[in-house]
């Protein structure tokens, strides 16, 4: 009976450390600090900034306010599924967008 218990000991901490190992591969830590100024973007999959060159996936961040806003996030830059993501420490607004009725009538303007 020892030897069993032994056993199942050894297994359980064998799928422990498995399961711990497979939860860090979906999200990896590469870099402790980021800053990186860029537009938010609000998708079916999540808050996004795009930079220009490419998206990242703003973790800790719901609030889909921001949208179409240009923003300076700093926050611990990861990799989640393969893809750039920053858990957002601090965000700031450093231009706004135009609102939602000059939105609607910039194509007018222009084609007048």
């Amino acid at each position: 009976m020892k030897m069993l218990s032994r056993i199942l000991a050894a297994l359980l901490l064998v799928l422990a450390v498995a399961a711990t190992a497979q939860a860090a591969q979906g999200q990896i830590e590469v870099d402790a600090d980021i800053t990186v100024i860029g537009t938010v973007a609000v998708m079916d999959d999540g808050v996004f900034l795009d930079d220009g060159t490419r998206l990242f996936l703003l973790i800790d961040m719901e609030d889909t306010r921001n949208e179409g806003l240009t923003v300076e996030v700093i926050g611990q830059y990861l990799v989640v599924d393969d893809m750039p993501a920053i858990r957002v420490q601090e965000m700031t607004v450093l231009e706004e967008g135009p609102s939602e009725g000059e939105r609607q009538e910039a194509p007018a303007n222009s084609a007048g």
